[in-house]
C-alpha cells in the first residue's frame, strides 16, 4: 500500500512534467514561426497575387564564391522602371517577329512593385519576381496563360535582370514546391529556347563562362537622357514588330538642341558627346 500510494504521485508528477515541456516547446516554436512569417510577409514580399510575386531576397551564392555587393538600397522613378523593362524584347524559334517581354497589366505591377523593392533592399539583396499574362498561342487563335520570372538588381548605375524564363507555359494548379516560377541564378546559365533581342542602351552580361543569353544589362542614365531628348531609336533588327520610338515622341529640332544644352550644363555628357549629338541633331534641318 505504501509503494502504490507513493507510486502514483510520482507518475503524476512524471507525466506532468513532460506534458509541460512540450507544451511549453509547442508555444515557442509556434510563436517562432508566425514572427518569421509575419516579418517574411512584412519585410520580404511586397506582391502577392496567386502565383504571382515580387520578393526581396538574399543574393544567390555558391560556397567559396563571392558575390559582388549591389548598389542597394536605391531610389528608382516607376517611370524609369517602366521605361527599361518595356524596351525588352525577344524572339521563338521558327517566328519571323519578335515580341515585347511584359504588356501592359505586367508592367502595371512591376515598375510600382520593383521600384519599392530596390529602394528597401539591402547590398546583399535581390529583387525576385513572377508575373503571368494571357497571350495568343503560337499556333492558334485562343490565348493561353504564360509566366515571366527573374531576379533583378542595380549595380555600378545599370539595372541588371536574369530570366527564370519568358512566357513559360503556366500550369494554374501545379504544385509550386516542384514547379516554381522560379528567377535566373547568377551561378548557373538557364537553359531556354527563346533569345532575348540586341537594344540600344542594353547589353548581355559577360562574365568567367562567357555571354550569358539570360541576363541582360540596361543603362537607365542613357536611356533616360535619349527619352529627355525625344530620340527615336535605333534601326530596328530584322523581324522586330512595331517601329514605334522606344524614348517617346520626336521633338522638334529647338527642343532638342535646348535639352542638349542643359545635359552638358548638369554635366550628364561630356563635350566630346555633347558635339557629336549637336551635329547629328543638326543633320535633321
Amino acid at each position: 500500500m505504501k509503494n502504490d500510494s507513493v507510486g502514483f504521485p510520482l507518475k503524476t508528477s512524471a507525466w506532468g512534467v513532460m506534458f509541460l515541456m512540450l507544451f511549453c516547446l509547442g508555444a515557442t516554436g509556434c510563436s517562432t514561426v508566425k514572427s518569421l512569417v509575419v516579418s517574411d510577409k512584412d519585410r520580404k514580399e511586397l506582391f502577392k497575387s496567386r502565383d504571382q510575386y515580387v520578393r526581396i531576397i538574399d543574393q544567390d551564392s555558391v560556397k567559396g564564391v563571392k558575390v559582388t555587393p549591389n548598389n542597394h538600397p536605391v531610389s528608382l522613378d516607376e517611370e524609369q522602371v517602366r521605361m527599361a523593362l518595356s524596351t525588352i524584347e525577344f524572339m521563338l524559334p521558327g517566328q519571323d517577329k519578335s515580341f515585347p517581354v511584359f504588356e501592359k497589366p505586367e508592367l502595371d505591377v512591376l515598375e510600382k512593385y520593383i521600384s519599392s523593392a530596390l529602394a528597401q533592399a539591402g547590398p546583399d539583396e535581390d529583387v525576385t519576381f513572377g508575373v503571368i499574362g494571357d497571350y495568343r498561342a503560337v499556333y492558334g487563335l485562343a490565348k493561353e496563360q504564360m509566366y515571366t520570372s527573374g531576379r533583378v538588381f542595380y549595380r555600378d548605375g545599370k539595372l541588371n535582370i536574369i530570366f527564370g524564363d519568358i512566357h513559360g507555359k503556366y500550369w494554374a494548379n501545379a504544385d509550386r514546391r516542384l514547379y516554381p516560377l522560379a528567377p535566373g541564378s547568377r551561378f548557373k546559365p538557364g537553359t531556354h529556347v527563346w533569345r532575348l533581342l540586341s537594344q540600344p542602351d542594353q547589353e548581355f552580361y559577360a562574365g568567367p563562362e562567357g555571354v550569358r543569353s539570360d541576363w541582360i544589362v540596361l543603362d537607365l542614365a542613357s536611356m533616360e537622357a535619349r527619352a529627355a531628348l525625344g530620340e527615336k531609336a535605333a534601326a530596328q533588327s530584322p523581324g522586330m514588330t512595331g517601329g514605334q520610338p522606344f524614348y517617346g515622341a520626336q521633338k522638334s529640332i529647338e527642343e532638342r538642341l535646348v535639352i542638349l544644352n542643359d545635359l552638358k550644363n548638369k554635366k550628364m555628357i561630356t563635350e566630346e558627346e555633347y558635339e557629336k549629338k549637336r551635329l547629328d541633331i543638326l543633320k535633321d534641318l
